[in-house]
């Protein structure tokens, strides 16, 4: 029997897979391309640390909030003017934070808890009222703090002398630009940024009497 035509039957075959292979991997970058392409056509700007924390923090966060049905910030563009801001606490597997959002002249914020430590399924929302201060006042204070402006820890000298223990997360959705930052242990932290954050912390706290939501 002549193995020729077999010989070259196997060979087409070959080729064929391989120009699949390439097509797939073309499809890929090409979805992967598109999805920036879209993003930026939207307007909305990304500023993610290169940081070990990132990706292990947002992973645990997204699952969580998937479940509560709030959407995923870095992929939320806002209309012009709107703004959210989310301030986490991150402590022993549970997250906690405050939500703040403007829509048009409207504002609102929300509280998330954990009721009961590693078990996601339990996140809990609560609506807040207005703070002490007023929204406008209330939102001065922040900014005057740094919320918009902060970089992540790991781009600062803001190191405190411990590990385990509370990190503090923010995300902010304004002007069209999404940003994440993040300080473990500010408390412990000798540092201009560290006594920003807990500024911070306080304003919230005070704001909206959360003195016993996360203490």
């Amino acid at each position: 029997m002549n193995k020729r035509p077999l010989e070259l039957f196997a060979l087409l075959l070959g080729v064929v897979a391989m120009f699949g292979c390439v097509l797939t991997g073309n499809n890929v970058a090409q979805s992967e391309s598109v999805t920036k392409n879209a993003q930026a056509a939207q307007g909305l700007s990304l500023e993610i640390p290169d940081a070990a924390w990132e990706p292990a923090f947002f992973e645990d966060l997204n699952g969580r909030t998937k479940r509560a049905r709030i959407s995923n910030l870095r992929q939320t563009v806002l209309a012009d003017d709107d703004l959210e801001v989310r301030f986490w606490f991150d402590h022993f597997e549970q997250i906690d934070g405050v939500i703040i959002r403007r829509s048009g002249q409207e504002w609102s914020a929300i509280s998330i808890r954990d009721r009961e430590q590693h078990r996601p399924s339990s996140l809990e929302q609560e609506s807040l009222r207005v703070p002490k201060s007023g929204w406008e006042a209330t939102w001065k204070k922040l900014t005057s703090a740094g919320i918009l402006t902060l970089v992540d820890g790991s781009m600062t000298k803001c190191k405190p002398d411990v590990l385990d223990g509370i990190g503090y997360v923010i995300e902010t959705n304004f002007n069209r630009k999404y940003r994440t930052y993040r300080y473990g242990n500010p408390q412990r932290a000798d540092c201009d940024e560290a006594k920003r954050i807990l500024s911070m912390e306080t304003i919230l706290f005070e704001e909206f009497d959360l003195a016993n939501h996360y203490k």
